[in-house]
C-alpha cells in the first residue's frame, strides 16, 4: 500500500498528465453514478487518493471529480496543501 500511496502522490502533483483536459461533458458530477463506474473499472477510490495526499504531505483533498478521455479515466483533484494553498490537478484513475 505505501508504494501505491507515494504513486498516488507523485501522479497527483504532477499537473498536466493527459494530453488534453475534458469539457465539462466529460466529467461525472454525480457521485451515485461515479462510484458504480469506479467499482466496475477497479479505479483507485476517493479515499485512498485522500490518504495518499495526506500519507506523503501532498495536502488535504478538497474536491475530486471522475472524467473520461480517449485516455481513459482520470480524476481532477482540488488539493489544499501544508500552507494551505489551492492547488488544482489532475491524475490517472488508474493507479493500481
Amino acid at each position: 500500500m505505501a508504494g501505491s500511496r507515494t504513486a498516488v502522490a507523485m501522479i497527483a502533483a504532477a499537473a498536466g498528465a493527459l494530453s488534453a483536459p475534458a469539457s465539462a461533458a466529460d466529467c461525472m458530477t454525480d457521485w451515485g453514478l461515479a462510484g458504480q463506474i469506479v467499482r466496475r473499472e477497479n479505479l483507485i477510490t476517493v479515499e485512498e487518493v485522500a490518504k495518499s495526499l495526506a500519507a506523503d504531505g501532498v495536502g488535504t483533498l478538497v474536491k475530486m471529480t471522475l472524467c473520461r478521455s480517449d485516455d481513459g479515466y482520470f480524476y481532477r483533484l482540488v488539493i489544499r496543501g501544508p500552507a494551505g494553498e489551492l492547488k488544482t490537478t489532475i491524475m490517472t484513475a488508474r493507479v493500481r
